[in-house]
Order: C-alpha cells, then structure tokens, then sequence
C-alpha cells in the first residue's frame, strides 16, 4: 500500500508544507496519477492513487482531509499575497476532490446504498458539493482566491467532521427510500446539496461585497480590500450564484415530493426542513427579483444575501434540531 524511499534516492518537491522540518506533505503529479507524499527526514512514505482506492472509507477520509487542509491553509496564504500558493492550493484541492469522489463511489458500491444517509456521509457529500462548485467557479471566473480562503477551511472542516463523526442512523437505507421511484431519492438530496452550496458562494460574495462597501464609505482601504474582487464581480457572482441555487432547490423540492408521493401518499407532511425550505426558495426568489432591479443591486441585496444562508443553516440541521420526518436516527 506505501512504497518508500529513503537517503539520496529521495526527490525533495518544490512545492510542499513544510511542519517545522519534520514532516512535509507534499502533493504532486505523475504520469501514473496524484500521489500523496509524507516527507520525513530519512524516508518518503508515497502513496498511488490506485491502491488509495483499496482503503475504507474512514483511512482515505484521512487523505482527503490532509489534501484539504493543504488546500485550505495555501488559499488563506495566497489571499494574503502569497503568489506561489494559489497553485499549491490548486494542485491539492485537485488531488483532494479525486480521492473524495472515488471515496464516495466506493462507499456506494461497497455499503449498497448512496452515501447520503448518515449525519456522516451527508457531511463527507456537503464537502464534496462545496469543493465542485467552488472548481466550478474558478472554471468561470479564473481567479478566486478570495472565495477559496472562504470555502477551502470549510470543506476541510467538514470533512474533518465526517472523519471524526460515527454512523447513528439505525433506519436501513430500503426502510427510508421505500421500494417506489427510489432513483428519486438520490437525485432530490444531491440537487438541494448542491443548491446549499451555490448559496455558500451568495453568502460569501455578499459578506466580500458589503466588507468592500464599508470600507468604500469610511474612505479606509485596508490590505483585505485590495485583495477582493472589484464590486462588479461579487455582483455578478452573487447573482449567478442565487439563480442556480434557486433553481437546483426548485427541483430539490419538486423531486422530494414526488418521492414522499410515491413512498407514502403524502406531497407535504408540514416537517421543519420542509417549511425552512420553503421560507428558503421564497426568499432567494425575491433575491433574485430584487437583484435583477438596479434599486437592491447593492447593501441591501447582500445583506439579503446573507439572510437567506441563515435560513440554508435552519433547513440543513433545523430537521436535526426540532425532528419530524427528515430524521432518519
């Protein structure tokens, strides 16, 4: 599962995270694949993509959190104009989302159900939506670094989480889909997840707007101001943002329906998470209303920004708090 290298045969990479001269993790690339480098003194610990595959889930959650972390510290220090670490950043979220999706994969074929049940495996798939969205981004919009130094620390942090977190759901997973239209409970949890995340990136383009906004009024510029994207793109990616996450909660809610129909004759059961969602979907509506009229492309309109995550963090744990039939354990 390791192979090593020790004395003169070790190649020391360019680009690592140095822990006081003891420990270096390093990732890199090869023709083979990513591999995950644990750099000690007299010996290189390399582990290959294909046989991290071969672990359980709960080991390489380990290694995806290590590519994460580092991920996450280098984007905090590329924001705070370290040039070289945005691509460290890169190249280890990278090497991080490979191993997370393999991960998933092969907890679904290994378990037999898709890994969306437990409190766990939900924030495992939490991190894993945030880490795709926010690549997505930078695919759009080139560079993000201060998005990153708001997403990276939390996906690391989440699966940090789903690492240290233990399986409590006692329902099997066919108790909880039912034998009808079961394909549709996969896909109404993937696309609310993914609508949770895009609203991530609306809460952060609105704190970056309304931090540059102030700043702007008490005519005192500090380091972080000039490190944000101009006012015009966090608009615009506010915007972008809000209009695809309304739409993947759109169908969230729309498939959830239908499977709760076809599981046990009920559209809606007046459940927290249900009536959060649509205090939700109602608010990132007019979001999107107001956002589209040049009187809230502003203040207002980020501030309804981070109102409406609020309402996101009721209707992800709200069921969890308050219980009702979202609540599997």
């Amino acid at each position: 599962m390791v192979e090593t290298s020790t004395g003169a045969s070790r190649k020391q990479a360019s680009d690592c995270l140095d822990y006081r001269g003891f420990i270096r993790l390093t990732l890199t690339a090869a023709l083979n694949g990513p591999y995950l480098l644990l750099d000690f003194p007299s010996t290189t610990i390399r582990l290959s993509y294909h046989k991290i595959l071969r672990l359980p889930m709960k080991p390489l959650l380990v290694l995806i959190l290590a590519a994460y972390t580092i991920a996450a510290i280098h984007s905090i220090l590329a924001f705070v104009n370290k040039r070289n670490a945005e691509r460290v950043s890169f190249y280890a979220l990278a090497a991080g989302f490979a191993m997370h999706t393999a991960a998933l994969i092969l907890d679904w074929v290994q378990d037999g159900h898709y890994p969306l049940y437990s409190l766990r495996e939900t924030l495992s798939f939490l991190a894993w939506t945030l880490a795709a969205t926010y690549g997505l981004m930078l695919y759009r919009y080139r560079s993000l670094v201060a998005l990153g130094s708001f997403t990276l620390p939390l996906v690391a942090f989440l699966t940090f989480a789903a690492t240290a977190g233990r399986d409590t759901t006692q329902s099997s997973p066919g108790a909880i889909v039912g034998e009808n239209a079961s394909w549709l409970f996969p896909v109404h949890t993937t696309l609310l997840l993914f609508a949770y995340a895009a609203f991530f990136v609306v809460f952060a383009a609105s704190v970056m707007y309304l931090w540059q906004e102030r700043e702007l009024k008490l005519k005192t510029f500090s380091s972080i101001f000039h490190r944000l994207p101009p006012l015009s793109s966090v608009n615009d990616i506010a915007t972008n943002a809000a209009g695809i996450g309304w739409t993947l909660l759109t169908l969230g809610i729309l498939t959830g329906m239908l499977w709760s129909s076809s599981r046990d004759g009920h559209w809606w059961r007046n459940d927290p998470k249900e009536i959060f969602a649509l205090l939700t979907w109602l608010l990132y509506l007019a979001l999107i209303n107001y956002r589209l009229s040049a009187k809230w492309r502003g203040r207002k309109a980020a501030w309804l920004g981070v109102a409406g995550f609020a309402l996101v963090l009721c209707t992800f744990f709200g069921a969890r708090l308050l219980g009702g039939y979202h609540v599997f354990n």
